[in-house]
C-alpha cells in the first residue's frame, strides 16, 4: 500500500528534522556558512561532486558547474589549497567512489579543528527505510538505473551520509546540498530544470550501502537504537545547507553560457563579495532575493548541530576586499594576458556583462604600490573573461605591478550592450501551434525575443492559465467542453505575473498586442536592475528602508562597499525578515531614509516596481530655491549635500508611502550619480506637464524610456576615455553612481 502525500511529508519532515533543522531565517545561514569557511584552521579539505550526465538520458546540466563555482570559490576566496580538494564529476561519482572519497580523503585526514566542506549537486530521491512503511531520502549516483519490479538503487542514503558526517573528527564542517527529493511529476518547472528523481515507489537499498552502514556503526560504536536517538536529537556535526524546504524542489538555472543551480549561483555569488562578518546580515536578502523572484517555492534551509549558534567560531581568515567580483586564474607568458574567474558577479549582470569592461587588480600587499595595475575585458565565455592589461595615459606600463594567479579583482567600468532585450520561454504545456502563433507574435515586438522553455535562456515564461471552474461549467449540457484558456505570463520558476492574465478564449496574438505594455515594464526594470553595484559603487551611501506605523522602525538596510559598516546594526536581524525574505503588510507606511557620507553632493532618483508590476516614480528631496521655505518637487536639481541625511519619497501630504495591495513582491531602486540625471529629469517633468501626478507613487507611462534616459545619463556622467565610449554601449564608471535595491514582500 503506498504513502499518502500527507504520510510521505510527515515522514520527510521528521527525517529532515533529525538533521537538526531551525526555523532561522537565511541570513544566518549565509553568516554561519561564512564564518565556519573563514575559521582559522591548520588545514582546510573539501569533497565535491556534482552529477549532470546520469544513465538512460535523464540528466541535468548545472551540476558540474556547481563544483566549478564551490572550488573556484574556497580556493580564491577560503584560501584552500587545490589538492586539498577532491571533485567527482558525472561518471566518477559512483556510490563506491563517492563512499570511499570520503573516508579517505575527509575522515582519514581530517583532525579536530580543520574545516571540511562538502558539496553535493545532482538528483535526489526517496527510497524504502529500514522498515515496511518506513522511507528515507537519498542522493543519487551515477550507477547505472535499476530495473524490475523491485528495483535495488546504488544511492547514498540519508543515514550513510549522516554516519560519514559523525565520524568526522572536526565539527566545523558544512555540508551543502543542491538537490531536492519530491518529484513534481515533471523534470521541467517553467524554464528551470527540478533536481529529484522519481524513484520507483518499490526501490530498495543496496545490500552494499546496508553492508557500509554497518561498518560504520561498528567504527562509530553505535547501534541503531542509539542513532535514531542522537538523529532525533539533531547531533549531526556542523552545518547542512539544503537548496529547499522538505516538501519543496531545487532547481537550476541556464544563463547565458552557463547552467548552474540556482541555490549554489546565489550562495557563491554573495560569498564572493561578502563583506565582513559583522554585516554579513545584508547577504540575507541577496541570496533570498535572488532565489525568491525567480522561484518562490524554493526556499533554503539551514540545519544541523550548530545551526543555533551565535558565534561559531572566533578564528577568520582575512575577508576579501569589499567589493571582489572574481580573481585571476591564469597569466600567460607575457604577463599581458589574464584569465579572469567573475564568479562575485551576480548571473542576471553577467549576462550582459561586456567587451572593454574594466576591472581592477587587488594586490595581496597594497602598501608595496600606489598604482593598482587595470584590466580590460577581451572576451568573455560563461563565468570566465580574457582580459589584457590596461595602462592609463601617462603611466609607464613597465611601472604596473605584475599580475599574478590569485589576486582578487575589484569592478571599475561596467559597459552594457544598448540594445538589450528580454526573451520570453514558450511552456511546454504550450501545443505546437499555440507555440507557432507565439513566436511569430513575440517576433513583431521590438526588443522581444522568444525561446523554447528548457532549452535556452529566458526572463520570463509565456504560458496558458486555465479559467478557474464556474458553475456554468458544472451544467449537463456544457460538461466534456474544452475549458476556456487565457495566456499570461510566469517567472523563470512559474510564478505568475500579476496582472498578465487575459480573458478566457483570447487568440495568441492578440494575448501578446495585451502584454506589451506589461512586457515593457519588465525589460526597463530588467536594465534597472543591471545597474545595481551597492558592493562596488565607489560613492559613500547608505539607505535604510523605515517602517512609520504603527511606530518608526528600520526593516532594512544597504550601503555602497566604501562605507564602514555599523557593527550595532549589522550585529543582530532586523524586524520583519521571515525565512530571510523581508515582508511588510498592505497599508504600512513606508520610507526610505538616505545619508550621503561622502564630501561631494550626489543627485538621487528613485524608481519602484510594486507587486503589480507597475513601475512607480517616487518624488525625491531637492534644494529648494534662495528663500524657499519648502522643497520643490519638481524633477531638476535633486541633490543630497555631503554629510546630510535625506528622506525619499518627498510628497505633498509627507515624506512616506503607503504600501497597495496586492500581496507579491516589490523592489526598489534607489539611484545615485555625481551628476544631474538631465535627460531623466526632461522626460519625467514631460510626463507632469501632461497632467501625471507628481505625488508618492506616480505611474511612469513610459517606463523604458525613463530607464534609457537614465542609463544615458549615468554613461555621461562616467566621462570616460573615447576607446570605451563605444556608440552602441553605455559605460558606467563605479565612481560615478550607485544604485542599492531593496526588495521585500508585500503580505
Amino acid at each position: 500500500m503506498g504513502l499518502t502525500r500527507r504520510r510521505f511529508l510527515q515522514q520527510l519532515g521528521l527525517g529532515l528534522a533529525a538533521w537538526g533543522a531551525s526555523d532561522v531565517g537565511l541570513w544566518t545561514l549565509c553568516d554561519r556558512y561564512h564564518q565556519v569557511l573563514a575559521a582559522s584552521t591548520a588545514r582546510k579539505l573539501a569533497l565535491l561532486i556534482g552529477i549532470n550526465q546520469y544513465p538512460l538520458g535523464s540528466g541535468l546540466e548545472g551540476c558540474v558547474t556547481d563544483v566549478e563555482l564551490q572550488r573556484e570559490l574556497l580556493i580564491h576566496r577560503f584560501g584552500f589549497q587545490p589538492t586539498d580538494i577532491v571533485t567527482l564529476t558525472d561518471w566518477q561519482a559512483t556510490r563506491d567512489a563517492v563512499e570511499t572519497a570520503f573516508v579517505e580523503h575527509l575522515i582519514q585526514q581530517a583532525k579536530s579543528g580543520d574545516v571540511v566542506v562538502v558539496h553535493f549537486s545532482g538528483f535526489g530521491s526517496i527510497v524504502a527505510g529500514r522498515t515496511p512503511d518506513a522511507i528515507q531520502t537519498s542522493l543519487v549516483t551515477a550507477d547505472p538505473f535499476p530495473t524490475g519490479d523491485t528495483p535495488i538503487v546504488n544511492d547514498v542514503l540519508q543515514e550513510t551520509l549522516w554516519l560519514l558526517l559523525r565520524s568526522l573528527k572536526t565539527d566545523r564542517v558544512t555540508t551543502v546540498l543542491d538537490t531536492s527529493y519530491l518529484y513534481p511529476g515533471n523534470l521541467l518547472q517553467g524554464n528551470l530544470r527540478v533536481r529529484s528523481y522519481p524513484n520507483p515507489s518499490t526501490a530498495q537499498p543496496s545490500g552494499a550501502e546496508l553492508a557500509f552502514q554497518e561498518t560504520l556503526l561498528t567504527q562509530l560504536k553505535l547501534d541503531w537504537e542509539k542513532l535514531a536517538t542522537y538523529r532525533k536529537n539533531g547531533h549531526l556535526p556542523g552545518l547542512v545547507l539544503t537548496a529547499a524546504m522538505p516538501d519543496q524542489i531545487a532547481t537550476e538555472m541556464r544563463w547565458s553560457r552557463f547552467t548552474a543551480g540556482l541555490f549554489t549561483a546565489a550562495l557563491t555569488q554573495s560569498l564572493w563579495e561578502a563583506t565582513p562578518p559583522s554585516s554579513l546580515r545584508i547577504t540575507l536578502g541577496r541570496v533570498t532575493q535572488q532565489i525568491g523572484q525567480i522561484a518562490s517555492q524554493q526556499q533554503p534551509q539551514l540545519n544541523g548541530q550548530r545551526s543555533q549558534e551565535p558565534n561559531l567560531t572566533p578564528y577568520f581568515l582575512p575577508h576579501l576586499p569589499i567589493g571582489t567580483i572574481g580573481a585571476i586564474t591564469a597569466v600567460d607568458e607575457t604577463g599581458k594576458t589574464a584569465q579572469l574567474w567573475l564568479g562575485g558577479l551576480p548571473a542576471t549582470l553577467l549576462d550582459q556583462y561586456g567587451v572593454n569592461s574594466l576591472v581592477q587588480v587587488v594586490s595581496a600587499d597594497s602598501s608595496k604600490s600606489t598604482v593598482a595595475t587595470k584590466l580590460q575585458v577581451l572576451s568573455r565565455e560563461g563565468l570566465t573573461a580574457k582580459a589584457k592589461v590596461c595602462c592609463e595615459p601617462g603611466l609607464d606600463e613597465a611601472t604596473l605591478p605584475p599580475v599574478q594567479v590569485g589576486q582578487w579583482l575589484q569592478e571599475l567600468v561596467r559597459v552594457l550592450p544598448r540594445n538589450i532585450g528580454l526573451t520570453i520561454a514558450l511552456d511546454s504545456s504550450l501545443e505546437r501551434i499555440e507555440r507557432v502563433d507565439a513566436v511569430s507574435a513575440f517576433t513583431a515586438v521590438p526588443r522581444i525575443s522568444s525561446a523554447i522553455a528548457g532549452e535556452q535562456p529566458a526572463d520570463y515564461v509565456f504560458s496558458k492559465v486555465p479559467s478557474p471552474p464556474t458553475q456554468l461549467a458544472s451544467l449537463p449540457a456544457t460538461q466534456g467542453l474544452t475549458p476556456s484558456i487565457s495566456y499570461g505570463l510566469f517567472s523563470p520558476g512559474h510564478d505568475a505575473i500579476l496582472n498578465t492574465t487575459g480573458e478566457g478564449g483570447e487568440a495568441i496574438k492578440v494575448a501578446v498586442r495585451r502584454l506589451v505594455p506589461k512586457l515593457q515594464t519588465l525589460l526597463a526594470t530588467k536594465l534597472l536592475n543591471l545597474t545595481v553595484n551597492e558592493q562596488t559603487s565607489r560613492l559613500r551611501i547608505r539607505a535604510s528602508l523605515e517602517q512609520l506605523t504603527p511606530q518608526t522602525q528600520t526593516l532594512s538596510w544597504q550601503e555602497t562597499g566604501q562605507v564602514d559598516s555599523v557593527a550595532s546594526v549589522a550585529t543582530k536581524p532586523l524586524p520583519g525578515l521571515v525565512s530571510g525574505l523581508l515582508q511588510i503588510p498592505v497599508g504600512s507606511r513606508i520610507r526610505y531614509r538616505v545619508e550621503n557620507n561622502g564630501s561631494q553632493p550626489v543627485y538621487p532618483l528613485a524608481i519602484s516596481l510594486d507587486s503589480s508590476s507597475n513601475l512607480l516614480w517616487l518624488a525625491v528631496p531637492t534644494v529648494p530655491p534662495d528663500g524657499a521655505s519648502s522643497p520643490v518637487t519638481e524633477p531638476r536639481g535633486w541633490v543630497i549635500a555631503p554629510q546630510q541625511v535625506s528622506t525619499i519619497p518627498v510628497a505633498v501630504t509627507g515624506a512616506d508611502w503607503q504600501i497597495q495591495a496586492p500581496t507579491g513582491f516589490a523592489e526598489t531602486y534607489l539611484i545615485f550619480s555625481r551628476t544631474p540625471f538631465s535627460q531623466t529629469a526632461t522626460i519625467l517633468a514631460t510626463q507632469q506637464r501632461s497632467g501625471s501626478s507628481a505625488i508618492a507613487g506616480s505611474l511612469l507611462v513610459n517606463p523604458l524610456d525613463i530607464t534609457q534616459a537614465i542609463l544615458q545619463d549615468l554613461h555621461q556622467a562616467s566621462d570616460l576615455l573615447a576607446t570605451l565610449n563605444q556608440p552602441d554601449t553605455y559605460s558606467l564608471d563605479v565612481n560615478a553612481w550607485a544604485t542599492l535595491r531593496f526588495v521585500y514582500q508585500v503580505v
